[in-house]
C-alpha cells in the first residue's frame, strides 16, 4: 500500500498531465495524452499521499500507533505547502482542490486502518 499508489500517481502525473512540467520544459519533452479535467493533477497528490501516510502506518504499525505529533506535521505539511503556493511564498498553483486531495487521503488511510485493510 505504500509503493502501488506511489507508483501510479507518478504514471498518471507523468503521462497523462495536460501541459508540460518545467522538467519536461527544460528537455524539450512533449506530450499528447490528456486526462480529462484536471484529474492528472489532482490524482498523483492524492496518491502521494495515500503512500506517505501509508508508509507511517507501516513504520508504527498501524495508524493508531503513529504518535499524534507526527500525524500533526504530516497534516500541517501536506496542507500547508499548498497554502503556502496560494500565497506565492513557496513556487507552486496552490490548488484548494489538492488540499481537499490531501484530506481524502487522511481519510482513506484510516478507514482502512480501521477496516483492518491497511
Amino acid at each position: 500500500m505504500v509503493i502501488l499508489p506511489l507508483l501510479l500517481g507518478v504514471v498518471v502525473y507523468w503521462l497523462f498531465r495536460s501541459g508540460p512540467t518545467r522538467y519536461e520544459e527544460w528537455i524539450g519533452w512533449e506530450k499528447k495524452i490528456g486526462l480529462p479535467g484536471r484529474l492528472s493533477n489532482w490524482l498523483p497528490d492524492y496518491c502521494w499521499c495515500v503512500s506517505l501516510l501509508s508508509f507511517f502506518t507501516v513504520l508504527w504499525d498501524g495508524w493508531d500507533r503513529v504518535p499524534r505529533s507526527w500525524k500533526w506535521i504530516l497534516w500541517i505539511l501536506v496542507t500547508g505547502t499548498e497554502l503556502l503556493q496560494y500565497l506565492h511564498v513557496i513556487d507552486g498553483v496552490g490548488d484548494w482542490i489538492d488540499i481537499l486531495m490531501y484530506q481524502l487521503a487522511f481519510l482513506t488511510v484510516y478507514t482502512l486502518h480501521k477496516t483492518q485493510r491497511l
